[in-house]
């Protein structure tokens, strides 16, 4: 079945902070090309900006896609606030040309995250969704979820552990939390429960935050916790359907100026890295049994004090970086991808300003005398684009069975060799 491929990433953020279509303009819509990683033949993207023709071009011949015009599908109307279910709901060319692309049957719509809007849009389609039932989207399941608090609960009544810490639901409780929180703490964590992506994190003393709480608190709920001295944190990915909870794997993820910006697969063979599966297996059974399908991917904080000790930061049910680097791979690779050590990494400097003139940088660079740049399908191990040059940064993943072909290739990506 063709899958008609919603990438609405907005979504995952909270539509009524002040800063929400600052976010959408200069983070969520830079990143719709990553996407295309996510696609099979036959299958369609819907974005509402142009994936740079070179990027796309590439993608598609590694994957062995339809041609640009129709495995890329842009709409022009953007509505206010925007959000991409909504644009097309309010734009009546393209819901008539998505009709009409789909009209044969054999298409379904997969989104990176479930949400009433998506369910209203496949009525509108007459596409089904195939992964959580409408019904349970309608009232609020994913989004139960992917809450911070919420995820806490869950994962305390199955016995897995999580950062101790204070719940505020106003500012006033937020103050009296971080007062409280001082008397046992240096560093304090503060974490909007609806944020993704460490955007609604803020740490400090609790001087320090009391200083700018005011203006950094939006509403909502927040939690207010211990910041951590990590060792690591580790993110799990395991994939929900009908039958079953599949345990796919665990990462080393990497961060870069306090964000997020890759990852190492696999995490080190350890006692923690088990304990991360056994729980992750624990709380997909849970969710698979309540209805949940689709992507679970989950954050865990390993201490210096206890680097065995995984504790559950977050869960992000939709579409994730590992989980589009490791579909990729399976596409590509074939099954034998789980053998394989992956260096991804996100915004890697560089002065070129195009996905043509990264692979004539690099489609000569070789490792031993294999070639690191993958250009063509069929290859079995080097380094794949995954993102176009952007703000002087791109995204890249290197594959191998041989981790010291997937280390120095991250060099060489990276400059450094």
């Amino acid at each position: 079945m063709h899958r008609l491929w919603v990438a609405n990433a907005e979504e995952a953020l909270p539509e009524d902070d002040p800063f929400y279509e600052h976010n959408v303009a200069t983070k969520t819509m830079r990143i719709f090309p990553r996407f295309m990683l996510c696609l099979k033949p036959g299958d369609c993207l819907v974005l509402p900006t142009r994936v740079p023709d070179d990027f796309a071009d590439y993608i598609i011949r590694l994957l062995k896609l339809s041609p640009r015009e129709e495995c890329l599908y842009q709409f022009s109307h953007q509505s206010k606030p925007y959000t991409m279910a909504d644009s097309i709901l309010e734009d009546p060319k393209a819901l008539e040309e998505l009709r009409k692309k789909t009209a044969a049957g054999g298409w379904k719509i997969e989104p990176f995250i479930e949400t009433p809007r998506i369910v209203r849009l496949a009525r509108e389609t007459g596409l089904r969704t195939e992964l959580t039932q409408p019904e349970l989207v309608w009232h609020g399941m994913i989004n139960v979820l992917n809450d911070k608090s919420s995820f806490k609960k869950l994962s305390s009544t199955l016995n897995i552990p999580t950062v101790p810490g204070l719940e505020a639901n106003s500012l006033a409780e937020l103050k009296k939390a971080i007062k409280f929180s001082a008397e046992r703490y240096t560093d304090i964590m503060l974490r909007k429960v609806k944020y993704a992506g460490g955007a609604g994190n803020r740490h400090g003393s609790a001087e320090e935050l009391m200083a700018v709480v005011s203006d950094w608190y939006s509403g909502g709920k927040v939690l207010v916790e211990p910041f951590l001295d990590l060792s690591t944190v580790a993110g799990s990915l395991a994939y929900l359907d009908r039958d079953m909870a599949k345990f796919i794997g665990m990462d080393l993820q990497v961060f870069r100026n306090g964000g997020w910006t890759g990852f190492e697969y696999p995490y080190p063979e350890s006692e923690g890295g088990h304990r991360v599966q056994e729980y992750t297996e624990r709380l997909a059974e849970a969710m698979q049994l309540s209805g949940a399908r689709g992507y679970l991917n989950i954050d865990w904080a390993f201490t210096k004090d206890e680097p065995q000790s995984p504790m559950a930061l977050e869960c992000n049910f939709r579409s994730n970086g590992f989980g589009y680097v490791t579909e990729f791979a399976e596409k590509y690779f074939g099954d034998s991808w789980r053998d394989m050590t992956i260096s991804c990494r996100e915004a890697i400097d560089t002065e070129e300003n195009s996905t043509g003139a990264l692979i004539y940088r690099f489609k000569d660079r070789k490792i031993n005398g294999r070639p690191l740049l993958i250009s063509e399908p069929g290859a079995t191990e080097g380094a794949v684009i995954t993102a176009p040059p952007f703000d002087g940064g791109f995204s890249a993943a290197v594959f191998s069975r041989d981790p010291e072909f997937t280390r120095r290739g991250l060099e060489i990506l990276q400059g450094k060799a």
